[in-house]
């Protein structure tokens, strides 16, 4: 407890410059007390610490740890305090001067040394220095008890006085005594032939079941529930309740209020809720009624190696939502993926956005990734609650303020948001549904997922463990805090809730929280049928779970589940940032932790170095693809030409590291000209530029829906002198990196139309306005005005002469329908041959070599040469070319230069040679009289030498 004068200050009522010094006093501040004292503070009246903060953790059954000394000076020999545990079964516990008072219960903690257990340590290592502490075993049949109820830790000296007093983090102690694989949720019943329901609730003094024959509307039957020795309430639940609602009503101790309070929650284990999350459902997911025809039988596209994945990044509203060829009523559902609702008498018949995922799967694009399709609470689900734009906005200028301020009048209550604010982990989203009150989501969830898969495209779900939506006592949207507040959640070490991830962070450390991610994702996988899984912020899990996850979805099998998990790609945003960040909560899973797991992790590496900067510098610098050095844009921040130049040679280099793999020992010249491997060479200054150990693991991305789309971010790197044609090249030289690069190239939908969201840096929440695709080609977006002052705003003097030139610099149909071709002609390339998707790293460290390499390359060009092996079983073989050359040319002007050393002859690859419309491809050539090469400007071109 501390008190501290702040000096003096005028009495209140009176301005500090008339203020009379004779009146004049003392302002005293004190620890944990809200308002401030004008004399001196009489600290026996003071209550000695608070409640309301939870500095102390029980991490065992019968241990637990406190950063307050063990003495005065620290030291074991000094005269020890005292250090005790207080329960209230009903939460009448407060702090005064004396101490806590209002206890039932007062047991002595015994000091178990300095040093915290090595297992304890590797679970909390961000409590390194506390002391731990130990309940003697007497008091240990109590525990149970206790957590049911208002725990607090206090300390006293060795006199006597009260130094300080806090509340208790549970988590530990809870995993250690109730962690358990009872069944949860509906399920079946002991005797295999009854259900049952149950919910993990060991703090819960009392949890009833209330349940509903209404979906809406009406009064529940409220049965008892019984509580088995693991914390798992349970109840038999009829037969004939199927396809109707229930909820749990939950009396425990909320560490948020410091009080018991009685609330209602949904089931976290929820496979169906009725709309809006407002109640959970009992569903059969076995129930031919929630199938399609030939749901279990229906092929799944097939796969050999996850170097063979390629990702197409795609919202389920914007895939359909302005696209004129579907029907009103299915416009941003489930449904606008299926033929056979969308033309019931014409079953051949494509949308506009079925016919390009179409032709993008034709040429090789094999994985739609989905943004959150989980029941989300960001968006009203019953269409009658949602909110329009009830205006034409194309009126107005492309550069105006006022088609934002009309879509954000209404962004909090339309239909439309990314979805990154999970309610239930286990639920189709109910917005996407043509009836979100009832089981068909279940269904047409499936129609989806088996409509893509009959396109010959596998199917991708974005997941986000890393928070919730809401907790606390109060919302509607909290469910998993609501049931065992304070666990799902993870802390400081005060008791605070993290937001490092926006908000309400999950702590999946605990055992009962990635339990809940595993089952979850096995049910969408053997449920759904769904191919693969994305983590948003992945680094915030640990990498145990994503082991415990790989595990479990390879253990899925065809014969038994109907799925092959060994099949199925994991892949996620590894960044390392907030509490997590260097290890500090334990091995999470970021960058640098995950090589060797084979689960991929998305390349910034890639990014920074084609496109320029990051997204947290100016939007104006340059990288290789954007013309950095080679084509200046006249940004001062860049440095001189000299150091443009440096610059470029440097981002060159990680652009290089990624195009083969992302692997750290993988060796290549860099700049200044060592030879060295990728784990040695640095990105942003302080991080290794690689730090993978299988080509799977690279993720290879220059756009996805976070931040601008990749034309929006040309647009503001490139110099205001280039045109909309050479815009647009850049745009292609940016996707040729991706889809020729070793690993997942990864493309956000509509990029490959040179899609723009008018500049919008996070359009999470702009509604269809700012977010529309034109799958028929005729406009790409940008133009529309200034985006969502929110986001935006301080960037707009920036983003406002670029859109009011929007008539010079938005793309033709004719050339979005060319770089459309050549996008395509890209993805050909790289399905043509092994050689671009080689499975491991040794092929790549044999087979692959960069030339135009070190302090004398030219500036703006990559030039990787790829060798097949000289037999199939020595390597990555390619039948039908010997080799393969890509020339990367991000110059303004072309390149030429002579074949490179071991060269016999070359062609041009004939998915390029097929694009006879474009000029600028047909002049990339290969002339084997001279031993040249000629690639034109702004593009990259590939040569092939054939075997015969």
């Amino acid at each position: 407890m501390r008190a501290s004068c702040m000096g003096r200050t005028a009495p209140i009522g009176e301005s500090a410059e008339h203020v009379d010094p004779s009146k004049a006093g003392e302002v005293w501040l004190v620890q944990n007390e809200q308002h401030p004292f004008f004399e001196v503070p009489d600290m026996s009246h003071i209550p000695a610490g608070t409640l309301f903060k939870s500095y102390a953790h029980w991490v065992k059954a019968s241990s637990l740890v406190w950063r307050v000394p063990v003495s005065e000076d620290g030291e074991l020999s000094s005269p020890q305090r005292l250090f005790q545990l207080h329960f209230s079964r009903d939460s009448r516990m407060h702090v005064t001067g004396k101490g806590i008072e209002g206890a039932d219960e007062v047991i002595p903690l015994r000091i178990a040394g300095l040093n915290i257990p090595a297992d304890v340590m590797a679970k909390y290592p961000h409590l390194f220095g506390s002391t731990h502490l130990e309940i003697d075993p007497q008091h240990m049949r109590k525990v149970r008890e206790y957590c049911k109820g208002q725990v607090a830790l206090s300390v006293q000296s060795h006199t006597g006085r009260v130094l300080d007093c806090t509340g208790v983090q549970l988590a530990g102690m809870l995993d250690d005594l109730f962690a358990t694989d009872e069944p949860l949720g509906d399920h079946i019943g002991r005797d295999t032939k009854s259900r049952a329901v149950s919910v993990w609730a060991p703090t819960a003094k009392k949890v009833e079941l209330l349940h509903f024959w209404e979906l809406r509307g009406g009064q529940p039957e409220v049965l008892p529930m019984a509580c088995s020795e693991r914390g798992v309430w349970s109840c038999a639940r009829p037969a004939e309740w199927q396809n109707t609602a229930y909820k749990f009503r939950v009396t425990v101790f909320c560490p948020w209020t410091n009080q018991i309070e009685t609330m209602e929650a949904t089931d976290p284990y929820s496979r169906c809720t009725t709309a809006n999350g407002e109640r959970s459902m009992f569903v059969d997911m076995d129930s031919p009624q929630l199938m399609p025809p030939g749901w279990w039988e229906h092929p799944v596209p097939g796969l050999v190696h996850w170097t063979d994945v390629s990702v197409y990044e795609l919202h389920i509203r914007d895939f359909s939502a302005t696209d004129p060829t579907v029907p009103d009523h299915l416009r941003g559902k489930y449904r606008a993926f299926c033929r056979q609702h969308l033309y019931p008498q014409e079953p051949r018949r494509l949308s506009n956005g079925l016919a390009h995922l179409k032709g993008l799967q034709e040429a090789g694009m094999n994985h739609v990734h989905l943004l959150p399709t989980y029941d989300y609470g960001s968006v009203p689900e019953r269409p009658e609650e949602q909110a329009h734009v009830m205006e034409d906005l194309s009126h107005h200028a492309p550069d105006s303020e006022y088609q934002q301020s009309v879509v954000m009048s209404v962004a909090d209550r339309d239909g439309f948001n990314w979805g990154y604010d999970p309610v239930h982990y286990g639920v189709p989203e109910g917005s996407y549904s043509t009836a979100p009150d009832g089981p068909l989501r279940v269904l047409e969830f499936r129609e989806m997922v088996q409509s893509l898969h009959s396109l010959g495209l596998r199917v991708v779900l974005d997941v986000v463990y890393n928070h919730t939506f809401a907790s606390g006592p109060y919302s509607q949207n909290s469910v998993l805090d609501k049931i065992v507040p304070g666990y799902y959640h993870r802390r400081q070490e005060d008791g605070e809730m993290c937001h490092s991830t926006c908000c309400n962070n999950t702590a999946s450390e605990h055992r009962m929280f990635e339990r809940l991610m595993v089952e979850d994702l096995v049910h969408w996988a053997r449920d759904y049928k769904v191919d693969g899984f994305r983590f948003d912020i992945m680094g915030h899990h640990f990498v145990g779970n994503m082991t415990a996850i790989r595990n479990a979805i390879n253990g899925l099998t065809l014969e038994r589940d109907g799925v092959d998990g060994r099949k199925m790609y994991i892949y996620g945003e590894a960044w390392d940032f907030g509490e997590v960040a260097l290890n500090q909560r334990g091995r999470n899973a970021s960058q640098h932790n995950l090589g060797g797991s084979r689960i991929g992790a998305f390349n910034d590496r890639m990014r920074d170095g084609a496109m320029g900067g990051s997204p947290y510098q100016s939007p104006d610098c340059q990288g290789f693809a954007t013309g950095l050095a080679v084509d200046p844009n006249g940004a001062q921040h860049q440095g001189s030409a000299k150091e443009q130049l440096a610059t470029l040679l440097h981002r060159t280099d990680w652009v290089r590291f990624a195009l083969a793999g992302n692997l750290k020992d993988y060796e290549a010249q860099v700049a200044d000209g060592r030879l060295v491997a990728g784990q040695h060479e640095t990105y942003h200054g302080n991080q290794p530029l690689a730090y993978g150990c299988d080509p799977a693991e690279n993720v290879i991305f220059n756009g996805c829906h976070d931040n601008e789309t990749i034309f929006d971010q040309v647009m503001m790197k490139l110099g205001r002198h280039v045109d909309a044609d050479g815009r647009a090249r850049v745009c292609g030289l940016a996707h040729a990196l991706l889809v020729l690069s070793q690993g997942v190239p990864f493309i956000h939908a509509g990029d490959d139309l040179l899609r723009s969201k008018s500049l919008d840096r996070d359009s999470y929440n702009s509604g269809d306005w700012f977010n529309r695709i034109d799958w028929a080609g005729q406009h790409n977006n940008f133009g529309i005005g200034l985006p969502p002052a929110s986001k935006n705003q301080q960037a707009w003097e920036f983003k406002r002469p670029l859109l009011t030139a929007a008539d010079r610099y938005r793309p033709s149909p004719a050339i979005i329908a060319r770089q459309a071709a050549y996008f395509k002609a890209l993805l050909r390339v790289r399905y043509s041959s092994p050689l671009f998707r080689m499975p491991t790293g040794e092929h790549i460290r044999q087979q692959l070599r960069f030339h135009n390499t070190g302090p004398q390359q030219v500036p703006g060009v990559i030039v990787m040469q790829l060798h097949s092996s000289w037999q199939p079983d020595h390597g990555s073989w390619d039948p039908q070319y010997k080799q393969a050359l890509v020339v990367f040319n991000a110059r303004p002007e072309p390149y030429e230069a002579e074949f490179p050393e071991g060269a016999e002859w070359y062609k041009l690859h004939p998915a390029l040679a097929a694009l006879q419309e474009d000029a600028m491809v047909q002049l990339c050539s290969a002339d084997n009289e001279k031993r040249r090469l000629h690639v034109s400007p702004r593009m990259a071109a590939v040569f092939v030498q054939p075997r015969s």
